[in-house]
């Protein structure tokens, strides 16, 4: 059920996200919609994953409950990013990158030209191609 969840999660944003990139003035909601449905994607790939705690292997259905058995409270996106680094290095990069525009997006700059909001819809591309 939640790897359901998560790919129409991933499939939504990406629909807002296309929706979005109609209009140049909105680069920064699709930059930010570009990191929801690839973080959403890539939830979908890692999960359910296998972990150690305490020297036991562990089943971990998502990251919810991954950041509970961590006892993760605060910097779950930094958490998460050490995450796809371990299970999907090669991804690794193209998340932070976008996690990095959709941070500047956010709470530093929303006014993006179009150059930025492409770059991040093909990070968002390559992350669903290698998640599906």
């Amino acid at each position: 059920m939640q790897k359901k969840i998560s790919i129409d999660h991933a499939r939504h944003n990406e629909k807002v996200c296309k929706y979005l990139n109609k209009k140049p003035e909105f680069a920064d909601w699709v930059i930010t919609t570009a990191f929801y449905s690839a973080l959403h994607y890539l939830r979908n790939k890692i999960f359910p994953v296998n972990i150690a705690e305490n020297g036991k292997k562990i089943k971990v259905t998502d990251f919810d409950n991954y950041c509970l058995i961590k006892h993760i409270n605060k910097g779950k996106h930094s958490a998460f990013s050490n995450l796809v680094e371990e299970i999907a290095p090669e991804l690794s990069d193209h998340y932070n990158q976008l996690k990095d525009l959709s941070w500047t997006a956010r709470y530093n700059c929303y006014e993006y030209d179009r150059e930025l909001s492409n770059l991040a819809m093909k990070k968002l591309e390559i992350i669903k191609s290698k998640c599906q």
